[in-house]
């Protein structure tokens, strides 16, 4: 008899995105000195669809990597408001790393989501057409979402403004250098910022994958209907 989704397999999932936010966060702190705020900044605008983009999340998150040496934290001033300021350690470092360098399974690559069309069986014939066109139009919104961020997306600027920020903090260069084995900071930034690109372009191939697949099933219900 087939086991019924438990407990244990929700906290399992809960910990594989807890898993992949701090990956997150190394990957962003790999790049540049990062609030909490501004760690949140650019998940909500450019990961939400990955993983949360709570602050509580986040802070549990970073308190995580602090308790765990990867990151450390610092303190500054900027218009009367203390801030924490949080960076990558060598150690880190050579666990992102280790992490980005084993092959990406993105075949088992999980959607949560799916869980609901796995049971649709049980949902009433007379209900699952509408459910299917609010699916499809879901995922045509959030395509829509991610070519307008692709189109706004200025690679040169954001070389630009990356060679910058190292060329200011030389401490932030070193460590890119040893991590990268590369010296070329252009060529540094530009590798980034092309797989950036590539990835928010995986996303956007695999919605039409998915808009086309789910459309066809449509067709497919509603000629069995009539």
């Amino acid at each position: 008899m087939t086991k019924p989704i438990s407990y244990v397999t929700i906290s399992y999932i809960r910990k594989a995105r807890g898993d992949f936010l701090d990956k997150l966060i190394l990957g962003l702190l790999m790049m540049r000195r990062l609030t909490v705020y501004e760690i949140r900044g650019i998940i909500r605008h450019y990961f939400q669809s990955m993983c949360s983009d709570s602050l509580g999340s986040i802070r549990a998150a970073v308190n995580k990597l602090l308790s765990m040496e990867m990151i450390t934290c610092s303190e500054y001033v900027e218009r009367s408001v203390n801030k924490k300021q949080y960076s990558i350690t060598d150690k880190g470092r050579r666990f992102f790393l280790d992490w980005t360098q084993t092959p990406a399974d993105i075949a088992l690559s999980k959607n949560m989501e799916l869980g609901k069309f796995l049971f649709m069986g049980f949902v009433p014939a007379s209900a699952r057409l509408q459910l299917l066109s609010e699916i499809i139009s879901g995922m045509e919104k959030t395509k829509a979402d991610f070519k307008e961020m692709y189109s706004t997306i200025n690679i040169a600027e954001g070389v630009a403004q990356g060679i910058n920020y190292l060329e200011s903090d030389l401490e932030y260069k070193d460590g890119i250098i040893t991590s990268t084995q590369c010296t070329d900071i252009r060529q540094i930034a530009n590798d980034i910022g092309e797989y950036q690109m590539l990835s928010l372009q995986y996303e956007i191939d695999t919605l039409n994958f998915q808009i086309e697949w789910f459309s066809k099933l449509k067709v497919k219900m509603e000629e069995s209907q009539t």
